[in-house]
């Protein structure tokens, strides 16, 4: 097989001069022995296709004899030139050679011609799992022959001879019609789109039969999560839609399907102390066909390069572009601290339940995670997340949640101002404060930083709803519903937008559009009432404000709604008299002013209802800037009173 010659050969910041016979990296030269070089200059020539220890050897120590030994050491010293610890460049295919997994381009020596061929729709499979060997060693075979010495993106070689160009050609034919045969059975074989413009990264497999890691498999995913959104090119499923999919028995390509995205990435963890084995797959949703795999046969001590490599190896198989700052974003760490770390993926399982007893958690183990990386800028950012989340499901005073929300968004920021999430955190503790400029400002801030986090959109909308902005309200929170289009709360708080635009007919049809996803989520019921009530269907307003309370109980926020709601609907005395237990309630523990106001303006008590509106004025209360737009309030807004608050807190109708 001729190999393809060049005069210097470049792969992230590395360039090896063969004409010199030096490597350098960012222009510095690093020290290579002669058979060293060698093998690297080998190894890039035959980039991404298998070479066994034979050929390599024979290639390198072509005039000696040498023992596998001598290429051991001398790969050795190779990985520890090229830093490659974690075996990220050179990888060992166990028992059958090894692979450069890099992104390779060539520079023929000057005066050459260069002839280039685009190759599209390439597999790159190592070791997949052992009941799919038979096929991935029949796909690397493929890829040999069509691709002897060549780039993931380019093929690249000195101007051939008619001989050799008809022998290249007829290999060609040969794999195509290979992939036409293998075409015919759609479950195994049908070639992945290259287009694969979204991908779900799915909680990975727990394989300790004592169960007790679904946090480290979750975990494993938020983090993959994390770092592939930095990439621009590809939309990615947040962790909050991916969670769901934690039985061991969950079909990959059916959550693939119903996450509506081109690409899946699955895989199983097994852990033995501080030490793991993963299984990785990236699966194409529309034929089930492996775009990448990677077993991990040993078990693997740093789950840091594991997951670097992980992610780095998926953007490579996708065949995205990345920029030098994005290359270095899918590599970047926040802790090297390895119980540090599955102390914050602890704190991120327990947060993301949504539950009182889960947020409480949650800020024990980030707070753990802190005592032992006090620069752990995500483990801050968690805390943050915790602090806001305990504003909806505690019964803490929220002045005093905002402020330690604050504090630890504006420490994970001052240790990464880069956190998009982080600064989405921020912009919307900033908003509960009323500072609607700043909370503006963070919000854009964020976006533009992580243009595709849904949750950065989401957040924005509620920022402009509070300026009375709603047509680019309704443009955010619907950005935030393309990239994550199952999340159940972006599809209820269009219906919520849409209510605060006095849009109530498309509020119903989209709350309505909601409950078709899942007909028992309480909020969609509620929006849903909600829409009625901005129209004056009072009585209508009931059944769907009855179904939520239903679903969540009567101790829950719902049944305030459903009290409010049969005043509205002249059931006066039953409004009444939940409005007693309210007011008592609020004697022992914090209820948020505005519930009671939203009582008393139910039952037309309008005097009661503007002293406890400005009773939440006073008290700032986190909620107050619904008044803008709040549909339970629309007898009120007339009133110079109501219109008085508004204008004090910087508001206006």
């Amino acid at each position: 097989m001729q190999k393809i010659s060049h005069h210097a050969y470049r792969f992230d910041d590395f360039s090896l001069d063969v004409s010199r016979g030096c490597l350098l990296r960012a222009g510095e030269e690093v020290k290579l022995r002669p058979k060293v070089f060698d093998a690297l200059k080998y190894l890039l020539e035959n980039n991404h296709r298998l070479v066994s220890k034979d050929e390599l050897i024979k290639a390198v120590w072509s005039d000696a004899f040498v023992s596998d030994d001598s290429l051991v050491q001398c790969l050795v010293e190779l990985r520890r030139a090229l830093g490659d610890h974690a075996q990220e460049y050179i990888r060992t295919v166990p028992r059958r050679g090894y692979i450069f997994d890099a992104i390779v381009t060539g520079e023929p020596a000057a005066g050459e011609a260069v002839y280039t061929e685009q190759v599209e729709s390439v597999r790159v499979v190592i070791e997949q799992e052992d009941h799919e060997q038979t096929i991935n060693d029949e796909l690397m075979e493929a890829h040999k022959l069509a691709l002897p010495t060549v780039s993931r993106a380019l093929w690249t070689r000195r101007k051939p001879d008619p001989t050799v160009l008809l022998i290249a050609l007829l290999l060609t034919a040969l794999v195509i019609g290979l992939r036409y045969f293998w075409g015919s059975d759609k479950s195994k074989w049908a070639a992945p789109d290259p287009q694969v413009r979204s991908i779900a990264v799915l909680p990975f497999k727990s394989l300790d039969a004592e169960g007790g890691d679904d946090y480290l498999g979750l975990g494993m995913a938020d983090t993959l999560i994390t770092k592939l959104s930095n990439l621009r090119k590809i939309i990615v499923r947040p962790t909050g839609a991916v969670r769901k999919y934690m039985a061991p028995d969950q079909d990959p390509l059916a959550a693939g399907r119903e996450q509506r995205v081109d690409a899946v990435l699955e895989g199983s963890i097994q852990r033995l102390g501080e030490k793991v084995r993963v299984t990785v797959r990236l699966l194409n949703v529309q034929d089930g066909s492996p775009l990448w795999a990677y077993k991990c046969d040993e078990y693997c001590t740093d789950i840091f390069a594991l997951e670097d490599a992980i992610s780095e190896r998926v953007a490579g198989a996708l065949a995205l572009e990345l920029t030098s700052e994005e290359r270095k974003l899918l590599t970047k760490r926040y802790t090297e601290n390895v119980e540090a770390y599955q102390l914050y993926l602890k704190g991120r399982y327990f947060l993301n339940k949504r539950t009182a007893e889960g947020i409480r958690k949650g800020i024990e183990y980030f707070k753990e995670a802190l005592a032992l990386d006090q620069n752990d800028a995500l483990a801050y950012s968690g805390l943050a997340d915790c602090y806001l989340q305990s504003i909806y499901f505690t019964a803490a005073p929220p002045r005093e949640l905002i402020s330690k929300g604050r504090a630890m968004a504006r420490k994970a920021l001052e240790i990464d101002e880069t956190l998009g999430e982080a600064h989405a955190l921020h912009s919307i503790l900033i908003d509960a404060e009323w500072d609607w400029n700043e909370a503006l400002k963070e919000g854009q801030l964020a976006i533009s930083i992580s243009p595709g986090s849904a949750i950065a959109h989401h957040v924005f909308a509620y920022v402009l709803v509070k300026q009375g902005r709603f047509g680019e309200a309704l443009a955010e929170i619907r950005k935030a519903r393309d990239l994550d289009p199952l999340n159940l709360v972006i599809n209820a708080d269009i219906a919520e937008i849409l209510c605060f635009a006095g849009r109530y007919d498309e509020a119903i049809e989209q709350s309505h559009r909601t409950l078709e996803m899942d007909p028992n989520f309480s909020m969609a019921h509620y929006c849903l009432g909600a829409a009625f009530w901005g129209k004056g269907m009072y009585q209508e307003a009931l059944g769907p404000l009855q179904r939520a309370v239903e679903i969540e109980g009567e101790g829950s926020v719902r049944m305030i709604q459903l009290a409010i709601g049969y005043g509205f609907a002249g059931q006066k005395e039953k409004a009444q008299q939940f409005l007693r237990k309210l007011k008592k309630r609020a004697k022992t523990e914090y209820v948020d002013p505005l519930w009671i106001a939203g009582l008393y303006a139910a039952i037309g008590a309008r005097d009661e209802a503007l002293d406890w509106i400005e009773r939440a004025y006073n008290e700032r209360s986190p909620t107050a800037p619904a008044l803008l737009v709040d549909p339970k309030f629309n007898t009120l807004r007339s009133d110079p009173r109501y219109q008085a608050v508004l204008s004090r807190m910087g508001l206006a109708l």
